[in-house]
């Protein structure tokens, strides 16, 4: 699973996908919370105060085309730190064979 230091500013963790089937988010750190959204615009407009989930210390997310829908799968996906520098894990599936 992939992962990466988040900060306290606005960031990209993955791209659109077309062929994205499902999508996990973990946040790695004990302390620490992080927010996501599912970005609509061009700019990362993540906060702690317009996000789409917050993830605690330890939480997990985890998204499907079948139960959340395509538009929310396939978007792109933004996060911002509550505080430090937490660890966020990411892992997605695609429906092709590369």
């Amino acid at each position: 699973m992939p992962s990466k230091t988040m900060s306290i500013a606005a960031e990209e963790i993955m791209p659109a996908n077309t062929s994205r089937k499902s999508i996990v988010f973990l946040n790695e750190d004990n302390t620490d919370s992080v927010y996501i959204k599912k970005e609509r615009s061009e700019n990362a407009t993540v906060s702690a105060t317009d996000h789409d989930y917050k993830i605690g210390p330890g939480g997990v997310i985890a998204l499907n085309n079948v139960n959340d829908g395509t538009q929310a799968i396939r978007s792109r996906w933004t996060g911002i730190a509550s505080a430090n520098t937490p660890r966020i894990a990411y892992f997605e599936t695609e429906d092709i064979e590369r």
